[in-house]
């Protein structure tokens, strides 16, 4: 996609929301109410695929009966997710439909493995389909990153990663076959050695802000020239969620993490030579 959307005012206005008056009132929640009334609709339209994680935890505990809470930050209701159970009219991704046809024959290629991967294998691969650059090469870091993850579990445990990793692709062959520290994966897959390095923390909490600072550190580094753009604000918003999470673990981490976030905000704001901020008023 060449054309891309210019949102000065939404991204020159950030840091203001974060100042110590305004912190309180920041959440993932309300920016996206923000992002909604702001944003282009093809815009606003990236923004909730980050939000169809939630989705899928909706759609499994309906399909499943798992009675937990529902998750409020998720697309579509309670009521269309049942609808679309009963008899779809194609109101939820592709992905999501192909799930419940699948829930409803009951048939898995293996069934060892749960639903919960067979929903993330067929929500992975609706991701890494999308036409936007930077949510494309996201969830793929992200996909291989959790693979990663997994099998550093498994391994702790001495549990096989059969059937417990998502999707099919050069990193779930290797971490199949490979008895390696690096899952011989190291070529493909740079990050694994952050990843192995934080699994070695000295407390689960440790370790689960060290896999979540590299996340930010990714998201850092490939926005780092995206300034006005959609791209800009959806990597606000990934690091706002990983911060407002660590708010509640430890607000400490939080706090630390928001304060990241504003310097970032304040260290990439920089108007090309040829604008200011007066030039883009009168415009």
């Amino acid at each position: 996609m060449l054309f891309k959307r210019h949102y000065y005012y939404e991204v020159a206005g950030l840091p203001d929301l974060f100042l110590d008056e305004n912190r309180a009132k920041v959440s993932v929640a309300g920016f996206r109410e923000e992002f909604r009334q702001k944003l282009h609709p093809d815009d606003y339209a990236l923004v909730e695929v980050l939000f169809l994680k939630y989705d899928n935890k909706n759609l499994l505990n309906l399909l499943l009966k798992k009675d937990k809470p529902w998750q409020e930050l998720a697309n579509f209701s309670r009521e269309l997710l049942e609808e679309e159970i009963r008899e779809s009219d194609q109101r939820i991704p592709d992905y999501m439909r192909q799930f419940i046809e699948k829930f409803k024959s009951g048939e898995r290629d293996d069934n060892n493995i749960l639903w919960e991967t067979v929903l993330d294998s067929y929500f992975y691969e609706y991701l890494l389909s999308l036409d936007n650059d930077f949510l494309r090469n996201y969830y793929s870091f992200l996909l291989d990153f959790t693979n990663v993850a997994t099998a550093l579990a498994l391994r702790e445990h001495e549990m096989p990663p059969a059937n417990q990793l998502i999707g099919d692709n050069v990193i779930t062959q290797s971490i199949l076959r490979s008895s390696a520290r690096d899952f011989g994966v190291t070529q493909d897959f740079a990050e694994v050695e952050k990843i192995i390095a934080a699994w070695q923390s000295a407390t689960i909490t440790e370790r689960e802000k060290n896999l979540d600072l590299i996340k930010w550190q990714w998201i850092d580094e490939h926005t780092f020239f995206e300034y006005f753009t959609i791209e800009r604000l959806l990597a606000f918003m990934l690091q706002l969620e990983i911060a407002e999470r660590w708010m509640l673990l430890d607000p400490e981490t939080g706090r630390s993490m928001f304060d990241q976030l504003l310097d970032s905000l304040t260290r990439d704001y920089k108007l090309p030579e040829e604008f200011n901020l007066r030039q883009i008023k009168r415009s």
